[in-house]
């Protein structure tokens, strides 16, 4: 009878202890997987580089744009916080609707209407011309405070600039905020 009692707790125990480690392999299967969730980082940090071709086309790139694309602004995230002109950007505007085609020509309006009209045509200018020079500070700006910066390749690999090359495109940089900030002086 002892020995029927012994084989009936010892089976009893061998199913118990069986189930108890079933249990724990789920849990640290659980555990494996939520630390594996827990590890999980998004990239550190990315540059987000808004640029204009010579079309007039609005690209964003990882990448600085090409000689004859003009940067419009760089957008820095870390972790999930904006930096740069992105961040404290205004909403962007609806596009500009073109004139009707029934607008009356200037040689027939009055000469009261002609007046106001150039004062129009000379206020969207002066507005342009000021938008240029802020784009034109916020890029040098850039360029100023960016360590390092670089090209692409032929093969769309990044060529980082030398001291030179980025001392030469920083002055660059500059005569176009000289230039474009006298123009925009000149239009006021």
């Amino acid at each position: 009878m002892r020995t029927a009692i012994t084989g009936w707790l010892a089976k009893d125990w061998f199913k118990a202890g069986a189930a108890r480690a079933r249990a724990g392999a789920v849990a640290c299967g659980t555990l494996a997987v939520l630390a594996g969730t827990l590890a999980y980082v998004p990239a550190a940090d990315a540059t987000v580089y808004k640029w204009r071709d010579t079309r007039g086309m609005v690209h964003y790139t990882d990448r600085p744009p090409p000689p004859d694309g003009t940067l419009i602004s760089i957008e820095t995230t870390y972790f999930g916080r904006r930096t740069g002109d992105a961040a404290r950007a205004p909403a962007p505007r609806a596009p500009a609707t073109p004139a009707a085609p029934s607008a009356p020509e200037p040689d027939r309006l009055s000469p009261n209407a002609q007046a106001q009209l150039r004062n129009q045509v000379q206020n969207d200018l002066a507005n342009v011309r000021t938008e240029q020079c802020k784009e034109a500070q916020e890029r040098y700006d850039n360029y100023i405070r960016s360590r390092r910066l670089f090209r692409e390749g032929p093969n769309k690999e990044r060529i980082y600039l030398t001291d030179g090359e980025l001392e030469a495109a920083r002055l660059n940089a500059k005569r176009e905020v000289d230039e474009a900030c006298a123009a925009a002086a000149e239009g006021r």
